[in-house]
C-alpha cells in the first residue's frame, strides 16, 4: 500500500497520505478508505498530502473518472473539501494540478497548496 489514512482530532480533518508509486488502483483504494473515515468521523474536510507521490502515468484515466462517477457513487458528498498538498515531483505535480482542474470543472471544492498551514486554513 502506498498511502495511510488518519483522523486528526484537533483539526478535524481526515489525512491522507501518499507515499512512493501511485496507481489508478491505489488512489482509489484511498479514496474510498479516506471517504468512509470522514463518514465515520462526520466531516468532510480532507487533506491529501502528496508530496512524495510518484503518480503512475497510467493513472490518468482514473483521476479524471473520480470526480465524476467515483465520488458520487462512494456518496462524498459536492459540499466537501479537498486540500492537496503539491508533490515535488514535476510530473506528479502536473497530474495533481490536472485532477484539481477536473474537480473544480465538476463542481468539486478541490485546492492544490504548496504548504499544510495554508491548506489546513482553507479547509
Amino acid at each position: 500500500m502506498t498511502w495511510t489514512v488518519a483522523f486528526d482530532d484537533s483539526l478535524r480533518i481526515v489525512i491522507l497520505t501518499y507515499s512512493g508509486v501511485s496507481t489508478g488502483e491505489d488512489i482509489k483504494e484511498a479514496a474510498v478508505a479516506r471517504i468512509a473515515l470522514g463518514r465515520e468521523k462526520g466531516v468532510d474536510r480532507y487533506l491529501i498530502d502528496t508530496t512524495a507521490v510518484v503518480t503512475d502515468e497510467s493513472a490518468t484515466s482514473d483521476l479524471f473518472d473520480l470526480p465524476d462517477k467515483f465520488y458520487p457513487a462512494e456518496r462524498n458528498q459536492r459540499d466537501s473539501r479537498i486540500a492537496i498538498l503539491e508533490p515535488e515531483s514535476s510530473r506528479s505535480s502536473e497530474m495533481v494540478r490536472f485532477f484539481e482542474s477536473v474537480c473544480v470543472n465538476r463542481g468539486w471544492a478541490v485546492k492544490v497548496f504548496s504548504d499544510r498551514e495554508s491548506a489546513i486554513r482553507w479547509l
